[in-house]
């Protein structure tokens, strides 16, 4: 077991290596076209998602199996997959149907919204686990990560549709 000891004067501290999983994601893209006067929520369309995860397993563990979630896509990275240098780069792609509407009151509803962007902020999250083996035993290790979203207004694209209040 690895520990490691800070001394001060009259304290101490004792750490020991843990596992850890870090998760990091930029902001998902999602294209919208005018709304008409009155509409406020809009079904956003297939986002994709960029992941950068640093999976660690303490004391020679080795990592077993990743899994991630965002709304109900899942995938699990195995072997070779996780032996890779960290960070993994993952890109999960979530279907519309998967996507509550979202409220975006007054925003792309005039041409002079075009081309201008909001960032819904921790619109979803991603969950991330990590299994680690050592010495035929096993640990998990857990993390969240909020995932933003930017929409951006266009005129003429048909990538999203308005849903009626």
């Amino acid at each position: 077991m690895l520990t490691h000891f800070i001394l001060l004067p009259g304290l101490y501290f004792v750490f020991t290596e843990l596992d850890r999983l870090r998760i990091h994601a930029e902001p998902a893209v999602a294209v919208v076209t005018m709304q008409q006067g009155g509409r406020t929520l809009v079904n956003l369309p297939e986002l994709e998602f960029r992941l950068s995860v640093s999976p660690h397993c303490a004391r020679s563990g080795q990592p077993e199996s990743l899994s991630i979630a965002i709304a109900d896509t899942q995938r699990t990275l195995r072997g070779e997959a996780l032996q890779s240098a960290t960070p993994i780069e993952v890109s999960m792609r979530v279907s519309a149907n998967q996507l509550a509407p979202f409220a975006l009151r007054e925003f792309c509803m005039d041409p002079a919204s075009e081309g201008r962007s909001m960032l819904l902020t921790a619109a979803l999250a991603a969950q991330a686990s990590l299994r680690c083996t050592r010495d035929e035993q096993q640990s998990i290790v857990f993390a969240a990560e909020p995932l933003d979203i930017r929409v951006d207004c266009l005129r003429s694209s048909a990538t999203a549709e308005p849903v009626r209040d």
